[in-house]
């Protein structure tokens, strides 16, 4: 005989018994586990991610006299403030928040070759009073030589 050959023995399959079908879902409802025991976990575990995110948002909002990254509209304005009314160009600017105005402590470029000392100066003090949606009013004056102004001071 064969692989393939079939058996001479070989009848009809036993009958089915109707109630053996049902030991699969007999099984599945003895289980013990189930979506309500996965929520059990991950809800509190989503929770604790929430309350982390907004406990280091909070952290992380700039206070009064921190440094900030400034909006493009008021670096710019501080760089043409510079440009046209000291005559000056802006090389790196650090913005600090203050309370109602922003204060900005500018590099600019120094100029010697001309033998004027203001154009000696490498530093401007600049205080940015919001006028508005995206205007300010811009007020500027160079920092001497060994002064060390302090964020958020009045010009």
């Amino acid at each position: 005989m064969g692989l393939l050959d079939q058996a001479d023995n070989a009848g009809d399959a036993p009958p089915l018994d109707p109630n053996d079908k049902s030991r699969l879902f007999q099984t599945l409802g003895r289980e013990s586990s189930s979506s309500r025991g996965y929520l059990k976990v991950f809800l509190p575990i989503a929770g604790l991610v929430v309350l982390v995110g907004i406990a280091f948002f909070y952290l992380t909002i700039p206070g009064v006299g921190d440094t900030f990254h400034p909006q493009t509209e008021l670096d710019l304005a501080v760089r043409y403030h510079l440009l046209e009314v000291q005559k000056r160009t802006a090389t790196d600017i650090t913005f600090y928040k203050c309370d109602g105005f922003a204060w900005a402590k500018a590099d600019v470029e120094k100029r010697p070759d001309i033998p004027d000392p203001v154009l000696q100066l490498g530093s401007y003090a600049v205080k940015a009073v919001p006028n508005g949606t995206n205007h300010w009013e811009l007020t500027s004056k160079p920092i001497q030589n060994g002064e060390k102004p302090t964020p958020c001071s009045g010009l």
